[in-house]
């Protein structure tokens, strides 16, 4: 049941999120872990970016005897040459203590796009060393999946921002699973911009005021919880085969769970909501 879901690490080893923002101590990661791995769930999303999550990942692996597929991302740099991007690649094994990288993702489009040739040559020699499984990219930009097909030429892993407000992508799915791609959705909860006190939603976050206290409003008559909402309404996307979550306690997991088992649909409920403006969509524009 919960083969699309994939845990998502940011808070293991940073803080993380605009509603809760911290990080999590091991203790409460290893529970995650536990219960995630007792249901079945056994991809994770991390990053060399994400402060100390591949050791802590790497850790629990280790010590439990469990071995999670694993997504991990090259942080954004200007590379010289291919051992530059190897050294990285292993520094990530060494963290994590795996034999093989499941996917490895380029965690910024912009390291692509400042050495193209270089980067799709060793993306594809990773590969070939059998330092990784599979590779691809994540982005912020329906454009840069297309770019990046222009010059790889063949189906990868691209990881994307979708939720009730963020439908870019949602709506090219028909022309991105065209190309083959395996689509992964993150950035379900808008990093928690769906939960945000209403005393915060001020400022630079009027303008969505109204529309977050709605979606909160529709929450409570359908008598859900808001990440409930939320979830649902990018799982009911099929063609999207991953689904990044974020959780800041054992709790929120087993809520989230549990709101999958229902098996709701939530298509029309939620029309309205979508929001254009990149400046509320897109967090690194976020002030």
């Amino acid at each position: 049941m919960f083969e699309r879901l994939i845990l998502g690490s940011a808070n293991f080893g940073m803080d993380y999120g605009i509603s809760c923002g911290r990080r999590l101590s091991n203790e409460e990661v290893f529970q995650i872990l536990d219960r995630a791995w007792q249901e079945g769930i056994i991809w994770i999303d991390t990053a060399q970016a994400y402060g100390g999550s591949e050791e802590v990942i790497g850790n629990y692996m280790r010590q439990k005897g469990r071995i999670f597929n694993i997504i991990t991302k090259l942080p954004h740099e200007n590379y010289g040459n291919y051992k530059d991007i190897k050294e990285k690649v292993l520094e990530s094994k060494k963290k994590l203590q795996v034999e093989k990288i499941k996917v490895l993702l380029l965690h910024s489009f912009k390291t692509f796009d400042n050495k193209r040739e270089l980067m799709s040559d060793s993306l594809e020699r990773l590969k070939e060393e059998g330092l990784i499984e599979e590779y691809g990219v994540s982005v912020y930009h329906v454009e840069e999946v297309f770019d990046f097909f222009h010059v790889i030429k063949k189906p990868f892993v691209v990881e994307f921002p979708a939720n009730v407000f963020d439908r870019r992508f949602i709506r090219r799915l028909k022309e991105l699973k065209e190309l083959k791609l395996k689509l992964l959705a993150r950035s379900v909860f808008l990093q928690g911009l769906f939960f945000l006190p209403e005393e915060r939603l001020t400022g630079f976050f009027a303008p969505i005021r109204d529309k977050v206290l709605s979606l909160r409003k529709k929450a409570e008559l359908l008598n859900l919880p808001l990440s409930c909402l939320c979830l649902i309404f990018v799982w009911q996307y099929s063609d999207i085969e991953g689904i990044i979550l974020g959780v800041d306690n054992l709790r929120q997991l087993e809520e989230n769970l549990e709101c999958i088992r229902s098996n709701m649909s939530f298509s029309e409920v939620l029309e309205g909501f979508e929001v254009e403006d990149e400046n509320i969509i897109l967090p690194y524009n976020w002030r």
